[in-house]
C-alpha cells in the first residue's frame, strides 16, 4: 500500500508508471485515465530459507499472499453502502434484537455495533458477519463513473495533480 504521487490517494496499491521521462508511483484509477504505460521490471522467485521451495508470485508478478491470478488492484470493485450505519440498525430493529442480542449472535464486543451504528466503518469481515446475520446487503458494486472526493488536509503533501489544478486555475486567472 502506498501514495498516488498524481491524486494523492493514501494506502492505496501503486504500480510503477512512466509518464514521459518520469517514473511515478500511481493508482490504477490514475494509471487508467492518463493512460499511463506500466512500468514492468522481471520477477525474481526468491527462496524461502526454511522450506526450500520458491515462493510463488501471482499474474501481476507480485510475489506475497493472494490469489494467483486475482489483481489486487480490482479488489475495490465493491464499496460499502453510504447509509450502512442506518441499513444495520434498522435490520436490527426489525428482527428485535437490541445491541447485545445482536453482537452475541455475530460472535462480536457490544462496543463493535455500536461504533458502526455510529458511523464508524467496520473490518470487511465484521461487515460480513452482518450481511449473513441481518440478511442485508452492505456492499454494493462501485460504479465505473464514480470518482472519489479527497479532502485535502495540510498535512498531506502537493501532488502532481495539486499542481497541475493550481495551473489550471492561474491560467483561467481564478
Amino acid at each position: 500500500m502506498g501514495v498516488c504521487e498524481i491524486c494523492g490517494a493514501e494506502k492505496v496499491g501503486t504500480r510503477s508508471a512512466r509518464s514521459g521521462r518520469t517514473n511515478i508511483e500511481a493508482c490504477l484509477k490514475c494509471i487508467e485515465k492518463m493512460g499511463l504505460e506500466v512500468k514492468t521490471a522481471p520477477v525474481s522467485r526468491p527462496v524461502n530459507t526454511t522450506q526450500r521451495t520458491p515462493i510463488r508470485s501471482n499474474s501481476s508478478g507480485y510475489a506475497g499472499k493472494g490469489k494467483k491470478g486475482k489483481d489486487i488492484m480490482f479488489r475495490n470493485s465493491r464499496i460499502l453502502r453510504s447509509d450502512f450505519a442506518n441499513s444495520v440498525r434498522i435490520a436490527r430493529e426489525k428482527k428485535g434484537w437490541d445491541q447485545r442480542e445482536l453482537a452475541k449472535r455475530m460472535a462480536e464486543r457490544v462496543n463493535i455495533i455500536q461504533h458502526t451504528e455510529g458511523g464508524k466503518r467496520p473490518t470487511d469481515a465484521v461487515i460480513q458477519k452482518f450481511e449473513r446475520i441481518l440478511q442485508i446487503k452492505l456492499m454494493v458494486e462501485r460504479d465505473a463513473e464514480e470518482e472519489t472526493k479527497l479532502n485535502r488536509s495540510s498535512d498531506r503533501p502537493l501532488t502532481m495533480a495539486d499542481l497541475y489544478e493550481q495551473a489550471k486555475k492561474d491560467l483561467r486567472g481564478d
